[in-house]
């Protein structure tokens, strides 16, 4: 059993590049497909072998009734280990992949669809549009296959680099990588923001209602799915790349799990590989990648537990809580909804917004999200847009989005019945009280749906919206909540 990092593999420099500076008919993307055409044709010879296509995607997830093998069912999501453990799938299947291509040099690409001009999915994954293309899959988004350009607000992940806490902070679950409840499974409302947008959203608009990457246990089935989760772990290194406190989680009692938690794998020889958060987390020493966009090596990453930020008194406040009283039913108009909250807990938000508490935060809560299966759209959410002021996610109005990611059996969502998201409007709040603009009135929370941009451009948005073939699935939400944390 290998239990150690890929130092060997370190010198050979394997860099992982942005696939959209790939040619689709370049060595790159031939390797790529010639992996994945040998990982599918070992699983139409032998459906348990683990070096195999359907054996890797069954790590991540298979749906109920499909004889899962050992070692299925094991992806990390809503979890402390959610950034960890598919850093650890990731190089082992990159591993198996690299051997099954025959290209040495090999080296999963990743899709920046956060890039101006990247949000459709890449040419070689769509074209030639049928089975002589191994990265090619008809279970997706209907338009995505034709050229379908993900919104804009779907891809940013600004409210996930904002934060500077990796873990949530005790009684909150508001944090970058997760981890309200320092342990391992899928835990439902304890995503990171990482996790919550970009991760969450791409894969709900890329699947659609019905198609594989939009529910867990069958996201992995589709090849666009490694080049998506290539680039969430890239976004990881970025955020530690900014500093300010940013770092892995501490080596506190209810934090070292994440660095001594062991996981099972399988290696290219098809040989159980036992990893942990100790040796993943320097990319070019321990696991022999880096990305093309990484920066000269600089001093080492500190732990969360040691950030600066803690240097600054922390000042408890008085909690302050307010709700919206009915459940709020979401379709393909905007919705607006009023948190009810009196005029003196308003005053208070805007005086702890504007003392950057590091021990206060002020957070937007869905509670109960409903939905019967992925609806295939996102929704951003906005406090307090004014009315008549058009919905920009580039605006202080905007708080995020919604996605919808979860697990899925024979066709139905199972497991929770509801999920919840959770957002950090204090930036918000303190950009809202110093333009003047946060009165003592109670706070407005609207949702406005976004779907996929035909390949036409945003023009041709409301004629597609016309035609849809498919009404959008109902999303009802409890309850809205803003509180202190």
């Amino acid at each position: 059993m290998e239990v150690k990092g890929f130092a060997s593999a370190a010198s050979s420099g394997f860099i992982r590049r942005d696939v959209y500076s790939l040619s689709p008919e370049g060595p790159e993307i031939a390797a790529l497909r010639r992996g994945i055409a040998e990982m599918q044709r070992r699983s139409r010879v032998d459906r348990r072998d683990p070096t195999g296509w359907v054996y890797q995607a069954g790590i991540h997830g298979w749906p109920d009734g499909g004889n899962p093998l050992p070692g299925w069912n094991a992806c990390q999501h809503s979890s402390f280990f959610f950034l960890s453990w598919h850093r650890m799938y990731l190089s082992r299947f990159e591993r198996i992949l690299r051997s099954a291509s025959g290209d040495p040099g090999f080296a999963l690409p990743y899709w920046n669809y956060s890039a101006a001009g990247n949000r459709a999915i890449p040419a070689a994954f769509r074209k030639p549009g049928d089975a002589s293309n191994p990265l090619y899959a008809e279970e997706r988004a209907a338009g995505i296959n034709q050229g379908a350009l993900l919104p804009p607000s779907a891809v940013t992940f600004s409210s996930a680099f904002r934060l500077t806490n990796f873990s949530a902070r005790p009684g909150t679950r508001v944090s970058f990588g997760g981890g309200a409840l320092r342990q391992p499974g899928q835990g439902g409302a304890r995503a990171g923001e990482l996790e919550r947008q970009p991760h969450n959203v791409v894969h709900g608009m890329v699947g659609g209602q019905d198609g594989w990457m939009s529910y867990t246990d069958t996201a992995a089935q589709d090849p666009i799915f490694w080049p998506h989760h290539a680039n969430i772990d890239r976004l990881w290194k970025r955020w530690l790349d900014q500093g300010g406190g940013r770092g892995y989680p501490g080596r506190s009692e209810d934090e070292e799990a994440w660095w001594r938690l062991s996981f099972d794998f399988v290696d290219e020889n098809g040989s159980l590989v036992r990893m942990t958060g100790e040796e993943i987390t320097d990319t070019v020493l321990q696991l022999g990648y880096r990305y093309d966009d990484d920066p000269p090596p600089l001093a080492t990453v500190r732990l969360a537990g040691e950030s600066s930020a803690a240097a600054r008194s922390p000042e408890l406040a008085a909690a302050v809580r307010g709700t919206s009283r009915a459940p709020i039913a979401l379709g393909a108009e905007p919705v607006s909804v009023l948190v009810e909250m009196s005029p003196e807990d308003v005053a208070v938000l805007r005086t702890l917004a504007t003392k950057e508490l590091v021990e206060t935060q002020i957070v937007l809560s869905l509670e109960d999200i409903a939905f019967e299966r992925n609806p295939g759209v996102t929704y951003e959410v906005y406090l307090n847009l004014p009315e008549g002021t058009p919905p920009d996610y580039q605006s202080h109005y905007y708080v995020g989005n919604m996605g919808f990611f979860v697990a899925r059996g024979h066709g139905h969502l199972h497991g929770p019945a509801t999920v919840d998201q959770a957002f950090d409007v204090t930036a918000h709040v303190r950009t809202m009280a110093e333009r003047g603009e946060w009165a003592d009135v109670s706070p407005k929370v609207s949702f406005i749906m976004r779907e996929l941009i035909p390949p036409g451009g945003a023009e041709n948005m409301s004629a597609a919206a016309a035609g849809r073939s498919t009404p959008v699935v109902r999303v009802t939400i409890r309850r809205v909540v803003i509180a202190t944390a």
